[in-house]
């Protein structure tokens, strides 16, 4: 159907997370930071990104503001994944141009309905603040899981 980029340093949740795409009919590719994500960007043709806030190299919010720099990138749909549920991540990343702003742990459900809703009309959905904001002003990120049925990963510990 649509090809994906998923950009995260952890290998597990890149692997998770590919695999419920896999089960959709997407094609998969990955990027372990905002940099690697922007040479796969250069190299093919992708639908959709996915990315995690906290990375090396190049964080989710820097690679979100190089996208919608770059007239080529600006309407490319973008889900912001992670762990940080703190309000100010959300509104930072609705600021720079996040298509959806889903935290950790989600249900792959609501990944895939998302992601099905933004490759049909990109234009409709709008970064929403979740459900358990979390009003500190801390930056530290929140330990997570991404939930798949009954299997549980723990993203950062």
């Amino acid at each position: 159907m649509a090809t994906i980029l998923v950009v995260d340093d952890y290998s597990t949740s890149q692997r998770l997370l590919g695999f419920i795409l896999r089960q959709n009919d997407h094609t998969v590719v990955t990027a372990i930071h905002g940099l690697s994500a922007l040479e796969q960007l250069a190299e093919r043709s992708i639908d959709l990104v996915i990315t995690d806030l906290s990375m090396p190299e190049m964080d989710g919010m820097t690679l979100l503001q190089e996208l919608r720099a770059n007239p080529r990138y600006q309407n490319l749909p973008v889900i912001i994944l992670t762990g940080s549920a703190y309000a100010q991540d959300n509104t930072r990343a609705k600021a720079a141009g996040a298509t959806c702003f889903l935290t950790k742990p989600v249900e792959s459900e609501e990944l895939i309905g998302m992601v099905t809703r933004l490759l049909s009309q990109p234009e409709s959905v709008e970064a929403q603040p979740p459900a358990s904001v979390e009003q500190d002003s801390s930056n530290n990120v929140l330990d997570s899981q991404l939930q798949i049925g009954k299997s549980y990963l723990v993203t950062r510990t």
